[in-house]
């Protein structure tokens, strides 16, 4: 069976859960073939990384690259996600979705192009999420809910039932958002917060309950 080469755009941290996702998900489907990373980190160039090897930017992989890869952005930043993605976008590869095999997925669930989801992670039924989220390990996703594009869920993390992650939203580790709240575009539930506001575009709130602590 034809296997799809894969680049994991980014080489930090993250990147490492992306290949251990990626390991798990062809031991049971074997549909990729990882061919390392790409970043605009020159220093990086050459280096190994969870034994992949840094290729160089996007633009050297594309002009050397055998056929057109598909890829995954492993960028936390999310912002910095969404930059990156337009630009490998306009190269013309193909964004594919990884989602551990250990995860839970509900019956009417969406989920978009892109878009990463870790191990042990439990989607409830009729939740949406976008293109280019991060779904980490042992987060839950509530029914009802959206995730929209360029979200991201950290370890451990609480969507409940309802609530909206718009655009670039953030819910650190092992916190919480309640029922039907809305955690606004580029907006952050500070780590082990529990948000029982709506929190507006582009601000911070931290603290059980959370309050918002600072606004771009």
């Amino acid at each position: 069976m034809a296997t799809c080469p894969l680049i994991v755009v980014g080489s930090g941290g993250f990147s490492k859960d992306v290949v251990w996702a990626v390991h798990n998900h062809n031991a049971v489907h074997a549909a990729y073939e990882l061919l390392g990373f790409c970043d605009d980190d020159r220093a990086k160039k050459g280096q190994l990384i969870a034994g992949y090897p840094v290729l160089g930017t996007p633009e050297e992989v594309a002009a050397t690259a055998p056929q057109t890869p598909c890829f995954l952005c492993s960028i936390g930043d999310n912002s910095a996600r969404a930059r990156v993605v337009e630009r490998v976008l306009s190269l013309g590869w193909t964004p594919v979705t990884i989602i551990d095999p250990s995860v839970m997925i509900a019956d009417e669930v969406e989920i978009g192009l892109g878009t990463y989801v870790g191990a042990r992670a439990i989607i409830s039924p009729k939740a949406r999420i976008g293109n280019h989220v991060i779904i980490n390990n042992h987060t839950t996703i509530g029914h009802d809910c959206v995730v929209a594009d360029f979200a991201q869920v950290s370890p451990g993390a609480r969507v409940s039932g309802f609530s909206v992650l718009e655009e670039g939203a953030l819910l650190g580790a092992n916190a919480v958002i309640a029922q039907g709240r809305k955690l606004g575009r580029y907006g952050t539930l500070g780590a082990c917060s529990f948000g029982m506001i709506d929190i507006p575009e582009g601000a911070t709130a931290t603290g059980i309950p959370a309050r918002v602590t600072f606004r771009r």
